[in-house]
C-alpha cells in the first residue's frame, strides 16, 4: 500500500479548528469521509484521523488523477505533526511523561491491552424486559502495569490496561484503525493499521502472537458435531512451499463468531501464533476473544491492501 492511500478517510467537522481544538471532541463528533465521498464544500474542514492535522484531497475536483490513480487525502503543507500516516513504516509512539500517556488514554488516542479474553464473557444479570438482549462486557479494566513507552531509554510508566476482544476492536474498526495500541508483550505502541498483517504475506511459522487478517475462501466442519474442528481457509497465494493458510477452531466457536459454510469473502481478524499445518500454515488454539469477523461495512478499508 503506497503512502498516498494510507489515509482511508478524513474527519469532517465544519466548526472545528486544529490550533486549540479539542481532539477528543473532533474524534467523537466528526463524520468519517472516504476520498470518493468528498464534496467541494468540505474543503478546509477535513482532518487526519490520527493526528487531527488539516488534510486536503488530491485531485480536488475529480475522483481520479490524470495518471489513473484514485483520489487521496494528504496532510496540508506547513503543519508539522508526529503522525505515522506521513511515513510508510511507523516507528511507534512514545510519550514524554506519564501524564501525557494517561491523557492519550483518556482521549482515546492510546489503548493498552493486557490480554484478549480466552473465555466467552457472561452477559450481565439484569431484571426486567430486554434481559435477553444484553451483550456481554467485552472490554473490562485490567491491572495497572509498568510499560516502557517513554521517550527515554529504560523509562517506564504505570498505566491502566484493558482486557478485551478482537470483536471489540472490530465493532468500531474505522475509528480504531488509527489509534495507537500496545498489545500484550509489546514494548512500542503502534497504530492498528500498522499492526495488521496480511496472511498472504506470511511464508513461515511465527511463535510471537500478532494481529493477522485474511479473506475467507472456504470453510468446512471437518466432522459432524459442534466440537469438531472447522477449517476456515483464507485467500493465500502459496509461498515457499506453503500451500494454504487456515484458521482452526471448533465448529461451535466458529459459528459463535459468525463463521460457517456461507462466510465466503468475509474478512476475519485473528490474534495468535502462526504454526505449520500439513503442507500449509494455520492459526489455531485461539481463545474466544482472539478472533472475529470484520463487519462488512468496513471492507472498503482493505481495498488497497
Amino acid at each position: 500500500m503506497n503512502d498516498a492511500n494510507r489515509i482511508k478517510y478524513a474527519l469532517y467537522l465544519r466548526e472545528w479548528e486544529f490550533h486549540g481544538g479539542d481532539k477528543a471532541y473532533l474524534r467523537r463528533t466528526a463524520d468519517n469521509v472516504p476520498p470518493l465521498d468528498y464534496s467541494a464544500d468540505m474543503k478546509g474542514h477535513l482532518f487526519c484521523p490520527e493526528c487531527c492535522a488539516p488534510l486536503f484531497r488530491s485531485p480536488e475536483g475529480r475522483d481520479y488523477a490524470a495518471d489513473g490513480r484514485r483520489a487521496f487525502y494528504a496532510h496540508t503543507r506547513g503543519v508539522d505533526t508526529e503522525c505515522s500516516l506521513r511515513v510508510k513504516q511507523a516507528e511507534g509512539k512514545r510519550y514524554e511523561n506519564e501524564e501525557e500517556a494517561r491523557q492519550a488514554i483518556e482521549d482515546g488516542e492510546l489503548v493498552l491491552i493486557q490480554s484478549f479474553m480466552t473465555e466467552k464473557p457472561v452477559p450481565p444479570e439484569v431484571d426486567g424486559p430486554g434481559v435477553y438482549d444484553r451483550e456481554p462486557n467485552e472490554d473490562i479494566n485490567g491491572l495497572p502495569t509498568l510499560v516502557a513507552i517513554g521517550r527515554h531509554r529504560g523509562e517506564v510508566f504505570n498505566l491502566p490496561r484493558r482486557i478485551t476482544t478482537v470483536r471489540g476492536l472490530c465493532r468500531r474498526f474505522e475509528e480504531n484503525l488509527y489509534k495507537y495500541f500496545l498489545l500484550p508483550e509489546q514494548q512500542v505502541a503502534r497504530t492498528l493499521e500498522d499492526q495488521l498483517i496480511d496472511v498472504r504475506d506470511v511464508s513461515e511459522a511465527c511463535d510471537v502472537p500478532r494481529l493477522y487478517f485474511g479473506r475467507i475462501v472456504h470453510s468446512k466442519n471437518m466432522g459432524h458435531g459442534p466440537q469438531n474442528i472447522r477449517m476456515t481457509f483464507l485467500e493465500y497465494p502459496g509461498k515457499e512451499g506453503q500451500k494454504d493458510f487456515c484458521l482452526k477452531a471448533t465448529d461451535a466457536s466458529s459459528r459463535d463468531h459468525g463463521i460457517d459454510d456461507d462466510s465466503v469473502h468475509r474478512i476475519v481478524i485473528m490474534y495468535g501464533r502462526v504454526t505449520e499445518s500439513g503442507i500449509g500454515l494455520c492459526i489455531s488454539r485461539l481463545g474466544w476473544g482472539e478472533f472475529a469477523l470484520l463487519p462488512e461495512r468496513y471492507d472498503y478499508l482493505f481495498e488497497e491492501r
